[in-house]
């Protein structure tokens, strides 16, 4: 059993920060219906693809998938619904009557266009919960405004302390206001779920990228409001020393040290246990900042000498935040990602397996529940006739119709 079972969520979503959110509600057990257009979502056809040959950046047969779609649409379910017809929008209506959760991240004021907004959501389904991803919210001065991950980063300041401070502001390499908006829906929802029992009637959730990837800055925040200037310092933090990056022989590792016990340990694991009473270090986040390069000309002499195994073993045994700098190829392999049934084949829906092809799996774990993306993302419509069979009881000659009409 998983958490989950017995809710049915409607997929509206598109790009990323919709459908991660939605492929985490599946892994939980929501029974996700995905509701693509006739012609399909974009990302059926994007690079990279795919398919019975293996993954490549160009088709290799016709009937290979977007990785995108193929790693993002896991354990859901797939109708085709044209909600720019009447028909497909009464559709729709009926099967909100009978679900649980709505998730979609289009531009404010898009629902209610197309004559499916909270207000008519509600009236049909007073339980119905509706979980809204957007740029920048459903109020606000910004709300109209057009976003991308990059956008998100720029004007939530997590790109004006990325980088260094004689380069231009950096992106983070992970799309983070994408995928933690994904996170802050997931929490939204499931809250309204709970809210639900008590009340019994749903509720409208509004997530901003801006909002969330502002909250994810709470020691850039503090440090501001303290009275520092915040700084592009790299690898480096505003305020914490040593807390950077340093070049082994085979490659680099990281390394932070917080608490001042951890600088005592740490100058005990390098082997400089005298500096420990030496005034210019003494452990207080003032002291260290002040002497940053020459505690990172010490760390980097000492690293220098190992590799990144070596290091991050010593350090490690000496209880230090430590590890070696990996990129995905590495953690395709690493064995304790394995343990934890985080790397995980991809699958087509028609041939299964795909040579070569990796997606992340579940991050959330259980002791008495199951999670997990066990099912291969859809075909195109794949679950047409059961779900309109089933929730609207529509036979055969009432999806030909359909079809014919290019409702679905």
């Amino acid at each position: 059993m998983k958490p989950l079972e017995g809710v049915l969520v409607l997929d509206l979503t598109r790009f990323l920060a919709g459908p991660y959110c939605t492929l985490l509600l599946a892994g939980l057990g929501a029974d996700v219906i995905r509701v693509e257009p006739p012609e399909g979502d974009l990302y059926r056809g994007y690079p990279p693809f795919g398919g019975s040959k293996g993954t490549s950046l160009t088709r290799q047969m016709d009937d290979d998938l977007g990785l995108a779609t193929l790693h993002r649409l896991r354990g859901k379910k797939s109708i085709t619904l044209n909600l720019r017809t009447s028909a497909g929008v009464d559709l729709f209506l009926r099967l909100a009557a009978r679900a649980d959760v709505i998730v979609e991240n289009f531009l404010p004021g898009t629902l209610e266009q197309m004559g499916i907004g909270f207000a008519k959501l509600h009236a049909v389904n007073p339980r119905l919960i509706l979980c809204s991803i957007s740029g920048f919210g459903q109020t606000g001065p910004y709300r109209d405004w057009r976003a991308f991950d990059p956008v998100v980063q720029a004007m939530s300041g997590i790109s004006s302390v990325t980088g260094y401070a004689d380069r231009p502001p950096v992106r983070c390499g992970a799309a983070i206001s994408d995928t933690t908006a994904s996170l802050y829906g997931v929490i939204g929802t499931l809250s309204a779920l709970r809210a639900r029992e008590k009340s019994g009637h749903g509720d409208w959730v509004d997530v901003a990228m801006l909002d969330g990837s502002f909250f994810l800055m709470p020691d850039v925040l503090e440090f501001v409001t303290g009275g520092g200037d915040p700084e592009r310092r790299g690898n480096g933090h505003m305020n914490i020393v040593p807390f950077n990056v340093y070049r082994a022989r085979d490659g680099w590792i990281t390394l932070a040290a917080v608490a001042p016990r951890e600088w005592h340990d740490l100058l005990r694991a390098i082997g400089r246990p005298e500096l420990i009473s030496d005034p210019r270090f003494e452990p207080s986040a003032g002291n260290r900042r002040a002497h940053r390069e020459e505690i990172d000309a010490l760390l980097q002499e000492w690293v220098g000498q190992r590799t990144t195994d070596e290091a991050a073993q010593i350090l490690q045994a000496h209880h230090l935040a430590a590890g070696p700098v990996r990129d995905l190829r590495d953690l395709f392999a690493d064995e304790h990602l394995h343990a934890r049934n985080m790397v995980v084949p991809l699958e087509h829906p028609v041939h299964g397996p795909i040579p070569g092809a990796h997606g992340a799996g579940m991050p959330i774990k259980f002791t008495r529940y199951q999670a997990g993306f066990d099912q291969p993302a859809p075909l195109l419509g794949a679950h047409n006739d059961d779900v309109y069979g089933q929730l609207l009881g529509l036979g055969k000659a009432d999806l030909d119709s359909l079809r014919e009409q290019g409702v679905i």
